[in-house]
């Protein structure tokens, strides 16, 4: 017969057994969540590389570019106003 000590037993072995398939599916759900979550995340690099790759570079060229040839650009427009200064002084000859 069983004694209520022995029922006692069976019944925490059968929570603990119950605590211990509850325990086993969540980390099955936590490995399978993190598991997106890096795809996601390594998605997320990806695009974040071809962003820097195919924006971010071409844009810091051209400002570096930019950099270097504005000096240049200046000097031509000085040497332009003073063409344009020197065309106006000078008066045509009529033909």
């Amino acid at each position: 017969m069983l004694t209520p000590l022995d029922l006692l037993y069976i019944t925490l072995a059968i929570a603990i057994a119950l605590v211990a398939i509850f325990l086993c599916i969540t980390l099955v759900y936590l490995i399978l969540i993190l598991r997106d979550t890096n795809k996601a995340i390594s998605a997320a690099k990806d695009t974040a590389e071809k962003v820097n790759l195919y924006v971010m570079k071409p844009i810091n060229a051209l400002r570096s570019l930019g950099q270097h040839i504005g000096p240049i650009m200046e000097i031509i427009e000085r040497k332009l106003a003073e063409r344009a200064e020197s065309v106006k002084e000078t008066p045509r000859k009529k033909k």
